[in-house]
């Protein structure tokens, strides 16, 4: 559900994604799945205040990815020329991956000791790190190296709003699938 809200709105704003969306769906079932899986291990009082805080935390991550790539890469294209490109990933992960890098570092660290350094979280925490910024987060780490413009700000302001949108719908689907599974196996 989450993916499928990711791609409209892609589709509607940025450019058409559809033909990427079993990929997508993958994916973000797998970080779907890393994001549950690490607070499993990494929240000692699960409640509903601590997994929308929890998965807040990964979606303050990816608006603050984006402003520090805004803040610290220098444009080298222009949002028309990567929206005719047919290699703009290509062109845009190189000079990025530096950023990703550190945001994956710097998020594990952080959430890490969110979670109160317990050592059965880390390596869960890590694989969310990497396969959240590499697969998700990679949009915000590519906006520093887009010509600025007020329009580009506007993108930025949407994705930040579309990405705490995403996180409680995930965080709300998780919660009734869950409640779903414990009622079903009540007798």
């Amino acid at each position: 559900m989450v993916v499928l809200g990711f791609t409209i709105v892609h589709d509607i704003f940025i450019s058409d994604i559809w033909f990427n969306v079993g990929p997508m769906l993958f994916a973000g079932g797998l970080c779907g799945f890393c994001i549950a899986w690490s607070y499993r291990k990494g929240v000692a009082d699960h409640s509903t205040a601590a997994w929308f805080g929890y998965a807040g935390l990964y979606a303050a991550e990816m608006i603050a990815l984006g402003a520090v790539s805004l803040a610290v890469l220098r444009p080298r294209f222009t949002m028309a020329e990567l929206m005719v490109a047919d290699d703009a990933f290509e062109r845009l992960m190189p000079p990025s991956v530096p950023l990703m890098i550190g945001a994956m570092v710097v998020g594990t660290i952080l959430v890490w000791l969110y979670c109160g350094r317990r050592r059965a979280a880390l390596a869960p925490i890590m694989v969310t790190q990497v396969l959240l910024v590499f697969l998700l987060g990679h949009q915000f780490a590519f906006l520093g190296l887009v010509e600025s413009s007020s329009a580009l700000l506007v993108v930025f302001g949407e994705f930040a709003l579309f990405s705490v949108g995403l996180t409680a719908a995930f965080c709300l689907g998780v919660m009734w699938s869950t409640m779903a599974l414990e009622r079903s196996r009540t007798p």
